[in-house]
């Protein structure tokens, strides 16, 4: 069975490059420099984060449904630290804004972007990269 037309433009929407702007630990916020990631590329249904020096930290496939509220993304590492693993996450697209949210310790989905208590939440937002090269 193909994908949903909704699914198909949600697809679309997340194509191209995400520059983190804010994160977030449970309820702590972190700074954005102290991250490792400094850009989640999105195309064709592949993933790739990279560092600071344009090197890949983490890639493989991802797919969303657009048809679930919150909406959700599963991101199934190929290379990196987590290859063979299944990341369950929720996410927001608001334009040019876009905030993954998943449990660090790996175990389900999210129900919402807020922890709920002794919940290990990672949240990111991110910004579209409109400059080229990203």
């Amino acid at each position: 069975m193909g994908k949903d037309k909704s699914t198909e433009a949600l697809e679309r929407r997340l194509d191209g490059s995400w520059l983190p702007t804010t994160a977030f630990v449970a309820t702590e916020e972190l700074p954005v420099e102290e991250l490792r990631v400094a850009r989640l590329d999105l195309a064709a249904g592949r993933y790739r984060i990279l560092d600071r020096d344009d090197q890949v930290l983490d890639s493989g496939d991802f797919s969303v449904d657009a048809e679930v509220l919150p909406l959700t993304m599963d991101m199934l590492g190929v290379a990196g630290p987590f290859a063979g693993r299944k990341l369950e996450a929720i996410i927001e697209i608001d334009g040019d804004t876009l905030t993954v949210c998943y449990d660090l310790d790996g175990l389900s989905r999210p129900e919402s972007m807020q922890p709920e208590e002794d919940q290990l939440l990672l949240r990111i937002s991110y910004a579209r990269c409109v400059r080229r090269p990203c």
